[in-house]
């Protein structure tokens, strides 16, 4: 093994610079994996501690694995990439069997993440049928080492990117009954701790499959770091990514609980659904949700772990967060609730961009989700793309103008007027930008804001319920920028 060693770092050694520096990248490939790295992918990651920086996983199609029982830990920044032309993604697995040493593994996940980590054009699989099945792709949250019992705690604001990357099969034990998640944020064993917060998680272009639970779940947040809990992430974007057939929600991400406080910033655009569960995001008190451009078609039941999550499709929660410019198709929904697409606790939903059209893909059941030059969906979507990831979207009519934008502010007479207790509010926006629409009594006073985000050009009604509010005459102004405009209202009960 030592002679092994010596050869790889030897070649290693070639590649240095005339400095004398161990080089920053190095390349893995299936006929070097074995001779100089024991086939065992831990001893890969070994050379991030000797200072490299990035490794190039160069054979598309190798499965790169472990041998222990244990996960793989990043401990060290590092980014892990597919050589570039590669017809197939690498693949990285855990075989979860403990097949080396017959011993049972005690490893649920490939990989453990304690410090910074970049993933471009690789494949997470957990259900190859060389592994028992990983439960998680990765997750978030301290490690202790089985043999020297010492734990390493990971890194605060740690920051995670996703591009171009596949998460196919996480179920425990590769049972299609049991759960599992492809990213995951655990709560450290001492709950009295805060440091598990404030990442930053950028996931772009990538396509999760049978997830056995929440595909991206960071909601063990509430119950560590003192009475309020911490803000797992300062950013989570997620951008021109498809789930496919996930049991529970796609994101299912909570806030801390002092409601007051301003959350991070979460974006969810771009993202296409299929042949899954009712729920695609649910944000718990979570300020700064923003969702858009979101198709969500053909789906079916939620999984028996989750009968009570057959509801709704998309929630978020509190002022500065909102939904617009989405479209549900074919939903199957076990459980009554009042609103499928909400936006509660002072959120925002635009309901003149909720739409239900039919994506028209050109073949849903063998999995081409490509949406057909006929689709109503191409101009719909906030940036007069197409809703969904526009990976799918390589269609687009020619012979369609993009739809006019509106040239003017304006703030139109809520209707109807006087109400009691449910009336609407229509607007229109010459440009992007944070909108704020409020409401106050007689006396000045604020006592709602149905919007406040950032809201895109074009036109736009918010529906309002003032059943909480008593009879009265009220004001609402609407605020974009340097623009502003208010009306009176009358509410007769």
């Amino acid at each position: 093994m030592m002679k092994r060693y010596c050869v790889l770092f030897c070649m290693l050694w070639v590649a240095v610079t005339a400095m004398g520096q161990i080089p920053s990248k190095i390349e893995v490939t299936a006929e070097n994996y074995e001779p100089y790295f024991q086939s065992e992918f831990k001893n890969v990651l070994s050379y991030v501690a000797q200072g490299v920086d990035t490794i190039v996983l160069a054979t598309g199609g190798f499965v790169y694995t472990t041998q222990d029982t244990t996960p793989m830990v990043i401990k060290d920044k590092v980014v892990i990439m597919a050589a570039e032309g590669l017809e197939e993604k690498p693949i990285l697995t855990h075989p979860n069997t403990g097949f080396a040493s017959g011993e049972p593994s005690s490893s649920m996940e490939i990989f453990r993440l304690l410090n910074d980590v970049e993933f471009h054009g690789v494949a997470f699989r957990g259900d190859l049928e060389e592994t028992g099945g990983c439960k998680y792709a990765l997750r978030y949250g301290d490690w202790t080492d089985p043999l020297t019992e010492s734990t390493i705690y990971a890194k605060t604001g740690a920051r995670f990117v996703f591009k171009n990357c596949d998460f196919i099969g996480f179920h425990s034990l590769n049972d299609q009954s049991q759960q599992g998640n492809a990213i995951y944020y655990m709560r450290p064993d001492d709950t009295k701790l805060d440091h598990l917060r404030n990442t930053k998680v950028y996931i772009e272009d990538c396509f999760f499959k049978d997830i056995g639970d929440e595909a991206i779940r960071i909601s063990e947040n509430e119950k560590y770091g003192g009475v309020n809990g911490v803000i797992p992430f300062d950013t989570l974007i997620v951008r021109n990514t498809t789930f496919e057939d996930i049991d529970a929600e796609c994101i299912r991400v909570y806030g801390d609980l002092d409601t007051s406080n301003t959350d991070g910033y979460l974006l969810a655009e771009h993202i296409t659904v299929v042949k899954s569960a009712p729920r695609f995001i649910y944000a718990k008190n979570y300020r700064n949700a923003i969702v858009r451009d979101v198709l969500v078609s053909h789906g079916r039941e939620t999984s028996i772990n989750r009968p009570d999550r057959g509801d709704f499709t998309m929630q978020v929660q509190l002022s500065g967060s909102s939904i617009a410019h989405v479209d549900t198709f074919g939903m199957v929904y076990t459980l009554a609730y009042d609103k499928r697409i909400g936006a509660t606790k002072g959120g925002y939903l635009d309901e003149s961009t909720v739409y239900g059209y039919d994506p028209e893909f050109a073949d849903v059941q063998n999995g081409d989700y490509t949406i057909l030059e006929s689709s109503p969906l191409y101009y719909l979507s906030s940036d007069g793309t197409c809703i969904g990831d526009l990976r799918w979207a390589t269609n687009k009519p020619v012979n369609i103008q993009d739809p006019e934008i509106p040239s003017v502010f304006a703030l139109n007479q809520n209707y109807p007027n006087p109400f009691n207790p449910k009336t609407t509010f229509s607007f229109t926006l010459p440009e992007n930008g944070q909108t704020t629409l409020k409401i106050f009594n007689v006396l000045g006073q604020l006592v709602y804001m149905p919007v406040n985000g950032y809201v895109y050009a074009g036109q736009h009604e918010v529906r309002f319920d003032a059943s909480f509010l008593p009879s009265g005459v009220y004001f609402y102004e609407l605020r974009q920028g340097d623009f502003s405009d208010m009306k009176k209202m009358v509410l007769l009960k």
